[in-house]
């Protein structure tokens, strides 16, 4: 009897043991804010690319949506409160968000999302044609989304900003007059406008000015949470060496870029007064002026595999 009990024993410990060593990590991602919400795809491919080139050394993983429908505001709570398990998500970086959510301190976007169009009704396509500094639509209304941190940035600078949790009812907003502009990133709006021009016909898009201030984005966790971001960190800098992090971005984001023609838009600068204490290393993952006029000019490609 003893020799069968310490049998059974030895089984249920290799057991447990298997299980063990073969458990995948599991990593949250955030979910789509509506049905037509897919500003958060680049980040969950980047976030698997990252984990893949890291299954050497820390094993296998397997991705979970967060909660759907919730705005940024509401995932950074949730990611403060650790509502998921091992939970990656993309956000601007401000100086107090970084003393409550550990940062990992490379652009996903390559830095390129701070340069902003605006979507504009087209009953008014000149409204800022003849724009050459921020004084000359300070009297307009941008509509922006609950937990952006561009809403702080464009009310500081002096716009009137509306903001709202509902992704796709600022489409509507702008379409229809209730708000004069609605800026997103060179790398986001042309997606957003074949998404939402055949929902709200009047939807345009100006050809005139771009905004533009620092605005590096980065995957957050909770403070806790420091192997497992030093596991997507690493692989974040391997993505960067082999190239594939660049050839992912160049497949969501190359199309849009070169649709802004920003070479042809008079810029405005802005200051975003809430990075003060970032340090400036990140910069040198941002994406050069020489890349963005080879893209432009439809002769860029991705580095060799």
């Amino acid at each position: 009897m003893g020799v069968f009990v310490k049998k059974i024993t030895i089984f249920f410990i290799l057991l447990t043991w298997d299980l063990t060593v073969f458990a995948k990590e599991n990593f949250t991602y955030l979910a789509p804010n509506g049905i037509n919400d897919t500003r958060h795809v680049y980040a969950k491919e980047l976030l698997a690319l990252a984990l893949k080139l890291t299954e050497s050394e820390y094993g296998e993983f397997e991705l979970s949506p967060s909660t759907p429908n919730i705005d940024l505001k509401q995932s950074e709570n949730l990611a403060i409160k650790g509502e998921f398990k091992n939970f990656f998500f993309k956000l601007s970086y401000n100086d107090e968000l970084a003393n409550s959510l550990l940062a990992i301190p490379i652009p996903l976007e390559r830095g390129i999302v701070g340069y902003r169009i605006s979507f504009i009704s087209s009953k008014t396509p000149d409204i800022l044609k003849y724009a050459s500094s921020i004084q000359d639509f300070r009297t307009k209304t941008v509509v922006q989304g609950i937990g952006w941190l561009d809403s702080n940035i464009l009310s500081t600078n002096g716009l009137s900003v509306f903001s709202i949790s509902s992704y796709d009812k600022m489409f509507d907003m702008v379409a229809n007059q209730r708000v004069e502009l609605l800026f997103r990133g060179v790398n986001e709006w042309l997606n957003e406008f074949n998404i939402f021009k055949s929902i709200y016909p009047e939807l345009t898009y100006d050809k005139h000015i771009a905004l533009h201030y620092p605005l590096p984005r980065f995957f957050f966790t909770s403070k806790d949470n420091k192997l497992n971001a030093e596991r997507v960190k690493k692989g974040l800098l391997l993505a960067m060496e082999n190239g594939s992090f660049q050839r992912l971005w160049l497949q969501h984001y190359a199309s849009s870029v070169k649709a802004s023609r920003l070479s042809q838009r008079h810029i405005i600068e802005l200051e975003n007064p809430y990075i003060k204490a970032l340090p400036s290393d990140y910069q040198k993952y941002n994406i050069s002026m020489q890349e963005l006029k080879q893209i432009e000019q439809a002769n860029y490609s991705p580095p060799p595999q």
